[in-house]
């Protein structure tokens, strides 16, 4: 990543014309000037000149960023705020530290199997005693205030088996006969932990395509949480990690089933690594094979619907995560494989690429 002295020009290029705050998902909520991303460029480059501290205040504002990108996509003046923002986030880590909590977390989740997959494990046993069911839909609210998530609150349910212990996981082997394709299957965080079943049916759809799969060991959180917190250091160590998981795999294609991962692992694992330039080569190698799982499927498989079931008529929408739709450039993709649905109608919804507020864990910062 670049420090924040060689962003000046990138800073410098922003007139404050303010077409960002149309586009901005805090201006929307917040209001005010200094949630907008203007707002922020000016604190940035007020502190870059020295003319304010590393102040609470300027923290909080620079934190409020989901860093979806909507800002530098809309810019007349192609300004890349994102990297600024980050960059400012890295600076300030450098300076304060990381939170102890969000030290310890990421810790953990450079191994899966490590102290947070153990204390994850624990929760998914013990979440009925302090979570329960919502009544608007899917998910889980707390019963009392609890750190990071409060009272009241909608938060995803841990899965019972993780998808990473799933046994018809742990068997999968990417050898076979012929000249198939070989994929390699990145499950990250979200999958693993929250949504196993997404990583099964990818996998199930992947070997419907004509493909063989794997899933390759010693995999680690693609690093987009330390990342957005501004912990370069975290985010390095777990771009090493998969770095080497990915590599030893041999396979043809990497997929993932999240757009953040995808984004993580294509475009931040290479600047991660940019400082030796043996290991960005190299990163640059695996990144090339990357593949979001709607684009495996149509771009380099030629799935076209094969095998799907029929079914009564199903109205579905679809939402564009930032990270693949602005980060990635992937949006009919996903919505080709939903029409594929025998008896499946997509329909829109408005503003479909407006960020869904997570933000790398803003969600459970400022909710």
């Amino acid at each position: 990543m670049k420090p924040l002295e060689l962003l000046k020009h990138e800073i410098d290029k922003c007139v404050r014309c303010g077409t960002c705050r149309s586009t901005c998902p805090t201006t929307k909520v917040l209001g005010v000037e200094t949630a907008s991303p203007r707002g922020r460029v000016s604190l940035v480059s007020a502190f870059s000149k020295g003319e304010i501290g590393l102040s609470e205040t300027y923290l909080k504002h620079l934190r409020e960023c989901t860093l979806c990108g909507a800002c530098r996509t809309n810019c007349p003046n192609y300004v890349d705020t994102v990297s600024i923002f980050a960059a400012a986030r890295a600076e300030a880590v450098e300076k304060q530290g990381v939170p102890l909590a969000a030290s310890l977390a990421f810790r953990g989740l450079k191994d899966s199997g490590g102290i947070v997959g153990i204390g994850l494990k624990i929760a998914s046993r013990l979440q009925g005693l302090l979570f329960k069911d919502a009544s608007a839909g899917p998910g889980l609210v707390s019963r009392f205030s609890l750190p990071l998530v409060g009272n009241g609150r909608l938060v995803p349910p841990l899965a019972k088996t993780f998808f990473l212990d799933l046994p018809e996981i742990k068997s999968l082997s990417g050898a076979g006969e012929g000249n198939r394709p070989r994929v390699a299957f990145y499950a990250g965080c979200g999958v693993n932990y929250l949504m196993p079943w997404v990583g099964t049916k990818s996998i199930e759809l992947i070997k419907r395509a004509g493909a063989w799969v794997e899933v390759p060991g010693g995999q680690a959180c693609c690093g987009m949480p330390a990342y957005a917190m501004g912990d370069l250091a975290s985010a390095r160590e777990m771009a090493l990690k998969n770095l080497e998981a990915l590599e030893s795999s041999g396979a043809d294609f990497i997929a993932t089933s999240c757009a953040t991962c995808g984004h993580g692992l294509k475009a931040i694992m290479p600047e991660l690594l940019s400082d030796d330039p043996a290991l960005k080569l190299r990163a640059e190698k695996v990144a090339s094979r990357i593949r979001d799982i709607s684009e495996l499927l149509l771009n380099e498989l030629g799935f076209r619907g094969k095998g799907c079931e029929s079914g009564p008529k199903t109205i579905v929408t679809y939402h564009d995560p930032c990270h693949l739709g602005r980060a990635q450039g992937l949006r009919e993709e996903p919505r080709e494989l939903i029409k594929m649905g025998k008896g499946t109608v997509l329909k829109e919804m408005k503003h479909p690429c407006l960020c869904c507020g997570l933000g790398g864990g803003l969600m459970y910062t400022n909710y």
